[in-house]
């Protein structure tokens, strides 16, 4: 049999099948000749237009109307079933036919407004795929940093109060690592100035592996009451994570360091090349309260350097904090008349964005 002959049964079926539904059901001539013109007007708007508007105008004869639309274009219905309009309550119609095929689940061919075949009411549909979990986001942002100004109490050199403030940024896009900080201390009485000291930093650093890193670092440091108009440092090296997370971070680096210094009193100046040890370990007590400590060892032919930094900061709200540290520095062979040791107890107000 040819394509040709198969298409024209396939039509004569199908009028057969529309002729006794029209038979067996309820509709209206005016109702059903309308949706005989819009299903030949070959027009896939205007069917849907009609099929909507006999729906809506009579909606007791639902059931009856959605069965002739599909037997009369079964590839237009399948927009119907995508639309919402074809439901369970269709009911599966014999085909008069004697086939078995139910007129709801018949085969609709490809067209060229491109719908699908129309599924069987009755047959529920394949469960959708499980949606892919969404990335998760990077535990730190790229970019951090902190503004911390307040307080301080020096003994050593210096026995009074002032302020200090200091600035921290930091940016991490990947394995490279930037970190930033100025800060500045003033001490001031009587028309005197007792403290003047301010610290220029930048550290980079390159992730080896997830605990080891290379670390490279510049710092400028002009503190007038040290014996020195100021001083520069540079260092290079590599560094380990021991503990890195919840609640300890603890990391350690080591290399070598070269310093220059002009002296405040002559027009001399040194260079010593020499070793850098660091020492950070920070410890989350909890939610709103964080222990820290900071300790850097600077070796060289001339002297020996060692600061430490002790600290807590308790948050007040989401990004303000108190915090109160104190600090000790150390310096040997220092200039006369300057003390080998400052602490410095402060209280400030820390802003973290």
């Amino acid at each position: 049999m040819s394509a040709e002959q198969s298409q024209a049964n396939q039509l004569r079926a199908d009028q057969r099948q529309a002729g006794q539904l029209q038979a067996e059901t309820p509709l209206e001539a005016p109702l059903a000749d309308a949706l005989q013109r819009a299903a030949a007007s070959e027009d896939p708007n205007a069917f849907d237009a009609a099929v909507r508007q006999a729906l809506e105008t009579n909606p007791e004869q639902q059931p009856a109307i959605l069965r002739l639309a599909i037997v009369l274009r079964p590839d237009w219905a399948a927009a119907l079933v995508g639309a919402g309009l074809v439901g369970s309550r269709l009911a599966a119609k014999p085909d008069p036919s004697g086939s078995g095929r139910a007129l709801t689940q018949r085969a609709v061919p490809a067209t060229a407004v491109g719908v699908a075949p129309i599924p069987a009411p009755d047959t529920e549909a394949p469960p959708e795929p499980a949606a892919a979990p969404a990335a998760k986001a990077p535990s730190n942002p790229a970019f951090t940093g902190s503004v911390d100004f307040g307080g301080i109490l020096r003994t050593g050199n210096t026995e009074n109060a002032g302020v200090k403030g200091q600035l921290k940024l930091g940016y991490k896009p990947d394995r490279w690592e930037h970190k930033g900080k100025a800060e500045a201390s003033y001490l001031r009485s009587e028309a005197e100035t007792l403290e003047q000291r301010a610290v220029l930093e930048y550290e980079v650093n390159y992730d080896i592996t997830d605990r080891l890193f290379a670390f490279g670092l510049a710092n400028y440091t002009d503190d007038r009451f040290s014996g020195f108009d100021f001083e520069t440092l540079s260092s290079a090296g590599l560094g380990v994570r021991l503990f890195e997370g919840d609640p300890v971070t603890w990391e350690v680096t080591a290399g070598p360091s070269l310093r220059y210094a002009e002296f405040s009193d002559s027009d001399e100046s040194e260079t010593a090349p020499g070793a850098r040890f660091t020492n950070d370990i920070s410890w989350q007590v909890s939610e709103n309260a964080l222990l820290a400590n900071e300790t850097e060892v600077l070796w060289d032919r001339e002297r020996v350097t060692l600061e430490n930094d002790a600290s807590v900061k308790l948050r007040i709200i989401e990004k303000l904090s108190g915090k109160l540290s104190l600090n000790t520095r150390y310096r040997s062979n220092v200039p006369e008349d300057t003390k080998s040791t400052d602490t410095t107890t402060r209280a400030s107000i820390v802003y973290d964005f």
